[in-house]
């Protein structure tokens, strides 16, 4: 019987990831950080969309040519996926300000969001295990 940490069945080296960072992610920003907190680099603002697409690009290529630290690179697919879905949502669909961020409909957007990534996770393991 395959375990969760067999390379070939990476479910939980993603989704657990995924889903701390999201937790992380959004209980830093609402409780811990100051309202007008952002990053800045090289004075420009950085959201964590950019972050966490430069952390999933990254990932997305080393798996694609047989990355030697295989787990650890599937762990930062699963962060930067959170960071991406996080923020993708809020975006889109609210003003952009740190209010929206903090409000309802950026936290249950990105909810769903994570919540339908985690869902097509399962599905391909799924799939994946019935093939063995």
């Amino acid at each position: 019987m395959d375990h969760p940490e067999d390379p070939r069945h990476p479910l939980a080296f993603i989704l657990a990831p995924m889903l701390l960072t999201f937790a992380i992610q959004r209980i830093f920003l609402h409780f811990f950080s100051h309202p007008n907190f952002h990053v800045y680099v090289g004075g420009f603002r950085v959201h964590h969309l950019f972050t966490g697409a430069l952390i999933q690009i990254s990932s997305a290529f080393l798996l694609a040519f047989g990355a030697r630290a295989r787990r650890l690179v599937l762990v930062a697919l699963g962060i930067g996926s959170a960071m991406v879905l996080d923020e993708v949502f809020f975006l889109v669909f609210t003003d952009g300000s740190n209010e929206a961020y903090r409000g309802r409909v950026s936290f249950l957007g990105a909810a769903a969001l994570l919540a339908l990534a985690a869902a097509f996770l399962v599905g391909l393991d799924a799939r994946a295990k019935r093939r063995c």
